[in-house]
This record gives structure tokens, sequence and C-alpha cells, in this order.
């Protein structure tokens, strides 16, 4: 990272350094700050990002935590060190301007409007309450991806391997579920008329018109798997944000953090095999 040449505590970094650091951190450890417009962010998002827009920033500052490091974005990076710089004049000790802003950025985002996914889960609810809705979008994903793999031959085996893992995640939140209320009721007693929403709080057919067309190769379907489990990883993080007893914040971070270990899984999917040389 380059320090800026103006305010010293305002660095730029790199798209690359940018995701770096926030996959070594926890969700609730820094400030991702979007200062684009709503429609922007709607469109599309850095996933566990925070809307403020430049406009309103000078307003707001109150509203950001000033012990923990800021990382802020926008479109193309002009608006992003502006705001910056905003910040650092007020007083913020470590504010990082990510260059060329989404523009430059590659890998999953997240989209919808700042309260996008909500219907389902508020922030309001009990643990017991996010642990159900949870299962329900884990199994509904596991669904979501079994009826693809029967869909598509070319797919198939893709998918087949992504509702595995949904699978087994699903047995482990139901593990987190029964310690955490002492409930042993079966798994399929708890999903009796569970939401058909899947992770991030959206049905598939939404993911599939982002997308434009059904998965037809591997790839696809490991960008349209990259798309949820970015927006379940936006959705679990915006939550804890708006939370506020301990416990519950607690539990929406690591919810988070496990989307965000299957959003790296899906992306090591994505890499191209490594080369090896003739023997």
């Amino acid at each position: 990272m380059v320090p800026e040449a103006g305010p010293a505590s305002v660095q730029n970094a790199s798209v690359t350094e940018v995701r770096r650091l926030l996959d070594r951190t926890r969700p609730d450890s820094l400030t991702l700050l979007d200062v684009r417009m709503e429609h922007e962010y709607a469109a599309f998002h850095l996933p566990g990002s925070r809307l403020l827009p430049l406009p309103d920033l000078p307003d707001h500052l109150e509203a950001i935590d000033r012990k923990k490091p800021v990382v802020v974005y926008c479109r193309s990076g002009k608006r992003s060190a502006a705001a910056a710089a905003l910040l650092a004049g007020a007083g913020f000790p470590r504010v990082t301007n990510m260059l060329g802003g989404v523009m430059a950025w590659q890998g999953a985002v997240a989209s919808g409007a700042p309260d996008a996914g909500m219907a389902l889960l508020s922030g309001r609810e009990s643990p017991r309450e996010i642990l159900l809705a949870a299962l329900g979008m884990e199994a509904a994903l596991e669904a979501f991806y079994t009826s693809l793999a029967a869909a598509t031959v070319e797919t198939s085996s893709v998918f087949k391997r992504l509702a595995g893992y949904e699978k087994r995640h699903l047995h482990h939140i139901h593990t987190l579920y029964r310690q955490e209320t002492g409930d042993s009721s079966p798994l399929a007693t708890l999903l009796a008329g569970a939401a058909p929403e899947l992770e991030g709080g959206r049905p598939g057919e939404d993911f599939l018109r982002q997308l434009g067309v059904p998965p037809a190769s591997p790839e696809e379907a490991l960008e349209l798997a990259a798309s949820i489990e970015a927006q379940a990883f936006d959705l679990y993080t915006r939550l804890a944000r708006q939370s506020e007893p301990p416990e519950k914040v607690a539990l929406l971070i690591t919810l988070a953090q496990e989307e965000k270990q299957h959003l790296r899984t899906v992306a090591s999917l994505m890499a191209p095999p490594a080369s090896t040389s003739d023997r």
C-alpha cells in the first residue's frame, strides 16, 4: 500500500491488496465503506460493505467507528479518494482508498439495496429464529443445486459437488442450533414450512435472472455459486452491523465467516489447475 500525498493517515491500495486484506480480516474488524449512490450500490457492491454516499458523509461521520480501519471505495476511485481525505481530515487514524474502485474489482459482488434480504431476516430476531432461517436457506440452496444438477449434463458434476457442500453445512448449522437452543428436534421437523429463499435471502430465480441464462459450463456454474455465497456473506454482515446484543452479533459474525469461507472454496474451484512439466 502506498501512502497518499495528502493526509498521512490515508493509504492507496490496489484491489488485489484490498482483497487480501478483506480475506484475512473478520467482518467486524474493519469498516468497508461504499460512497457511491444507492442505485449504484443496489446494482452491485462488495460483500459486507456499508453504503454512505459521499454527499451524506460529512453529516454522518459519527456513524462510523473511529477505532476500526476504514476501507473506502466507489466506482473508479475518485469519489473514494475524496471521502478518504475527508475522513482523515476528521481525525480517522486508519483510512485506505481502493484504487480503481469497483471497475477494477474482479470477483464476486453482491447486489440489492441496503435492506436486501431483510424481509426474511431483519436483525431483530432471536438467535433461535436466525438459525432456523439459516437452516431454511441452506436447505433451499442444496435443493436448488440438486435441481440444476439434474437439468444440465455439462454442469451436473459441479452442481452435485456444490449440493454436497451445502448439505454438510446444513448439518453443521443444525448442530449449532442444538447447541444454542437445546432443542433436539429432527432437522426435517425444523425445516417444515421453511421459506424458499436461498442464502442471502433471495429466491434462486433471482440469481439465474442476474446471470442472464442458465449456467452452460462449469465456469458459469461456479460464477453463480460465488454470487450466492457473496450475497449470504453480505446479508449476515449487514445484520450483524445493526444488531445489538453481543451474543446475537457473535452468532451473525460466525455465520458470515462461514459464508466467507465458502466463497473462498468456490474461488479455489474457479482457479485454473497448476501446470505440471512433462516427464
